[in-house]
């Protein structure tokens, strides 16, 4: 990072000179215009080389935490690279593409890294300890383990009873394995009930009216229990846009690599 804003400090101050003292304003074409472009399109070309590096996880140049983090700053680096290579200029059509795609992929890079470092957080906050997606069926079927431990310290056991003594906790027994227990698994239906927090905060209120009141204590534990699946319900949907993201802004940097090819050499040619 520090690096990053040393570089950026010097070749804005580069930038000022030279646009300072070029008699039509600043040009793509003139020499300073394309040392700027060059180096712009080369930090383009290396952020674009993580890609590959995530393919070759073995190879040994430099941590993926290193490569994830220039990744990120040289990316953030070339921005004004490019905008001193145009000058701050719109250009020609190809042109005018080329910054609107380059514009998208920094913004949609930027959400990414905010997005990435904040699943993580949320996720601790959900599971009370740094867990990976990976782990979130391991962690569901704890969150289900220990609900089923609350209901059998009550009911005894998660089958229907076969005498009297336990009868009065049916109706907690049934809730449970018709209603809770589903909810807890790693794969849940849309219609249930206790996936929306309203519908669920309903429907817990109604069986604290109908459970005797020895059942009272394990009905809250299950609805803490939830409470907590609902939470990671929202870490898989938050888990899903962060492919949808990759889906999108992978395939948009290649084609702003290819955007920058065809830049080249139209104006070599052209």
């Amino acid at each position: 990072m520090i690096l990053t804003i040393i570089a950026f400090a010097l070749s804005s101050g580069l930038y000022a000179s030279y646009a300072a003292s070029a008699p039509n304003g600043p040009s793509g074409g003139s020499w300073q215009g394309m040392a700027f472009g060059f180096v712009g399109t080369m930090l383009m070309v290396f952020a674009g080389l993580l890609a590959g590096r995530k393919k070759l996880p073995r190879l040994p140049i430099g941590t993926a935490r290193f490569w994830l983090r220039a990744h990120i700053w040289l990316g953030l680096l070339s921005v004004p690279m490019i905008l001193f290579h145009a000058g701050f200029r719109w250009g020609g059509v190809l042109e005018q593409l080329l910054l609107i795609v380059f514009a998208v992929v920094t913004v949609s890079g930027i959400a990414g890294v905010v997005f990435q470092q904040y699943l993580p957080r949320v996720m601790k906050d959900a599971t009370g300890r740094e867990a990976m997606f990976e782990q979130l069926p391991s962690v569901c079927g704890a969150l289900r383990t220990t609900a089923d431990e609350q209901v059998v310290a009550v009911c005894g056991s998660l089958f229907p009873p076969v005498d009297d003594s336990r009868q009065e906790h049916e109706s907690l027994r049934q809730f449970y394995v018709e209603i809770v227990r589903p909810f807890l698994s790693s794969t849940i239906e849309k219609q249930s009930p206790l996936l929306n927090v309203s519908r669920a905060t309903a429907v817990f209120a109604q069986m604290q009216r109908v459970v005797p009141a020895s059942s009272r204590v394990a009905l809250t534990r299950l609805s803490s229990i939830c409470d907590e699946r609902r939470e990671l319900v929202r870490l898989a949907s938050l888990h899903k846009w962060l492919h949808y993201w990759l889906f999108f802004h992978v395939p948009l940097s290649m084609s702003l690599l290819v955007l920058a090819v065809a830049h080249i050499i139209a104006s070599v040619y052209y």
